[in-house]
């Protein structure tokens, strides 16, 4: 503990006076007091000194822990459990793991971990300009590795290393029809388009009527039947396009009709219409690993309208390579890059997510060759240190891709040898797979994933060199990188739990977090039990105001909001408001909501136990319990509030209260 005065961050309090002001239809309704320490709603920058060390009990860790893992609280028999034992903390890890809730939290956290999220549809304008990209799609695109990684680390128990090599990807059909899609359509590094199919047949054509009866699909997809490529419209055309409508050498049009949507073509009809989809909103959700594979010698790529494939098939051929996180749709249209940054900013962000590392000069690692780096932005001296190294292992990926990230076919490109070179590795690099590979065995890939985790657990980082970080990190490497094991091992760490005082505590002090939107928005739908909460309502253009997980362009930590402002208290006292109309006196799916107004008193001990979070047996309960009563009785007492506004205000308070919307010991 250092000895000198020193400005100490103060997030958010511990639960003292809950003078929120909480108001419904124009009456503020405050509540009793538990004590006069008021709520920190703003940083309060001090010089005294840090406070000493208090270890934390089991009703604080047990409850920060069960939240992070699944969003609810925890019973009293978990915490008589821990009370008892403190080790007994592990088995119920393992046990938080096994539950749909556990899925939940870990695809958000692999979501950001790896950088697949933050797209919208404009990302990928440059990647594939000819398709409709449907808010389904866009949710298939940034679902899909997270799904991956959860099947290769969590269900299959795989090393987390292979979420940086796999060639085996969670797709859907509408997903794989994608990929086929920007497969076939090749753009050049000087914009110069081609497409496959019509190249090899250039007497391809596809056909749509309605006056041709019912066609089945088996016959669509056969190239030897006669009717190869002629599809069935449910609706007449209408004037003044004609019946059939035949497109020559036009796979756009084609990928556009299977998703439900033609536009016009002054060759054939000018004007744009609709047609049933060929994918169900069933095929968004049907999600199933796939392998990818390059083809073989004198082998045909899998076509993209290949709807037997897309739905059943095990396997992909591409052109492409995708391999691993970095190469998946959703982190080029991310880190997407053109002619004066060539994949620097992608292989930046790539090295950021595997090994919690930048490139900057010094790293003093001299590459083997150096004859991809740019002589133009390298001359500068004040430039070399980043670019020896950043030029020659961005290369590996303009070998395989071009500018908007289809095939590679420029010799200037796949000719010259790329070179991974970091933190004392050096090695010669040919291809995306190569650079996974040398990505996953460094010896950093350990250390970044731990800290990771720190930040997921805490909202801050841990000091690398605490000698519990340096244990658990090893732990993790020597345990063949176990996911699960790791994060059994960080969550019931000192480092998370607040148990003994550790090297990070003493230096950081402890971050107690506001409730960010996924955080708040799963939680609640899971203690409320009602599915998609934050998209009900008012909801939607609520939670847009509470700040998001996420990332930035050649950040190494992520971005995460931790300290509570004005407009964040204003945001959740409305979002909780919002979720008050669907649990309070309503009905659910054709059920009675959650909480009855005629049934406040059991209404009212199930706000203290789910909402906020506390178990009968901690020793908050009685005192909480008591300013929700309090608070409720007022509002019944005042002039022209319903009993069903009583309970709706009573809940924002819950809602509201330090332990709904912060996370910390």
């Amino acid at each position: 503990m250092r000895s000198a005065p020193r400005t100490r961050r103060t997030r958010l309090g511990r639960l003292g006076t809950l003078a929120l002001g909480i108001s419904l239809g124009g009456v503020s309704c405050e509540p009793a007091q538990v004590s006069q320490e008021p709520i920190g709603l703003a940083p309060v920058e001090t010089s005294e000194l840090p406070p000493a060390f208090e270890p934390s009990g089991p009703s604080s860790y047990v409850s920060k822990v069960k939240n992070l893992l699944t969003g609810l609280p925890p019973t009293d028999a978990e915490l008589a459990a821990v009370v008892q034992n403190e080790s007994a903390l592990g088995d119920l890890v393992s046990e938080w793991m096994k539950t749909p809730q556990f899925q939940t939290r870990m695809l958000r956290f692999f979501t950001n971990a790896f950088q697949q999220g933050q797209l919208n549809r404009a990302s990928l304008v440059d990647m594939v300009p000819d398709a409709p990209i449907s808010d389904r799609m866009l949710g298939n695109i940034q679902a899909s590795f997270p799904l991956t990684v959860w099947q290769l680390a969590v269900v299959e128990g795989k090393p987390l290393t292979e979420a940086l090599t796999t060639e085996r990807f969670m797709m859907t059909p509408p997903l794989a029809t994608l990929y086929l899609f920007l497969d076939n359509r090749h753009t050049s590094d000087l914009n110069r388009g081609t497409d496959y199919i019509t190249t090899a047949n250039p007497s391809f054509k596809f056909t749509l009527s309605n006056k041709s009866g019912p066609i089945p699909i088996e016959k669509t997809l056969n190239p030897s039947d006669p009717l190869f490529m002629n599809w069935y419209l449910p609706n007449p055309i209408a004037a003044p396009c004609v019946d059939p409508l035949v497109y020559p050498r036009d796979t756009p049009r084609l990928y556009q009709f299977l998703f439900g949507t033609v536009i016009g073509s002054t060759a054939v009809c000018a004007q744009s219409f609709a047609t049933p989809s060929q994918f169900v909103d069933a095929d968004y959700d049907s999600w199933r690993m796939v392998q990818i594979r390059a083809p073989k010698a004198g082998e045909q790529t899998t076509a993209f309208y290949d709807l037997t494939t897309m739905r059943t098939g095990s396997e992909l051929v591409l052109r492409v390579p995708r391999v691993g996180f970095f190469t998946t749709p959703a982190f080029f249209a991310n880190w997407a890059t053109n002619t004066s940054n060539q994949a620097r900013v992608t292989i930046n962000q790539t090295l950021i997510v595997a090994l919690g590392r930048s490139f900057d000069d010094a790293n003093n690692t001299q590459p083997l060759t150096l004859p991809a780096m740019d002589k133009a932005h390298s001359s500068d001296p004040a430039c070399y240190g980043c670019h020896k190294t950043l030029d020659p292992m961005r290369q590996v990926l303009r070998q395989a891709y071009t500018l908007t990230y289809h095939e590679q076919k420029d010799p200037a490109q796949t000719l010259m040898p790329g070179v991974f070179a970091f933190d004392g590795i050096t090695k010669n690099i040919s291809s995306p797979k190569e650079l996974g590979q040398a990505m996953a065995s460094h010896p950093r890939f350990a250390v970044a994933w731990t800290q990771k985790l720190c930040f997921f657990a805490n909202s801050a980082p841990c000091n690398e060199n605490d000698p519990e970080f340096q244990r658990i990190a090893m732990s993790f490497a020597s345990g063949g990188h176990n996911f699960k094991q790791l994060l059994r091992e960080l969550l019931t760490s000192p480092l998370t739990t607040g148990t003994r005082n550790t090297q990070t505590f003493a230096e950081q002090g402890v971050t107690i977090s506001v409730t960010r939107r996924d955080q708040l928005c799963s939680a609640m739908a899971t203690r409320l039990g009602v599915s998609n909460l934050c998209a009900l309502g008012r909801a939607p253009s609520l939670t847009q105001l509470v700040p998001s997980d996420g990332y930035s362009r050649g950040g190494t930590a992520p971005i995460l909001a931790t300290d509570p402002s004005l407009f964040y208290r204003a945001a959740t006292e409305q979002l909780c408001r919002s979720f008050a109309d669907v649990v309070v006196d309503t009905t659910v799916a054709g059920k009675p909501s959650r909480y009855q107004s005629k049934m406040a008193d059991a209404a009212l001990s199930d706000l203290v136990q789910t909402v906020m979070g506390i178990a009968p047996s901690d020793a908050r309960y009685t005192a909480l319990r008591q300013v929700i009563a309090d608070h409720h009785g007022k509002a019944i007492k005042t002039a022209g509030i319903s009993a069903t506004d009583a309970l709706k205000s009573t809940f924002v308070l819950a809602c509201m209260s330090p332990t709904s919307i912060s996370i910390g010991l």
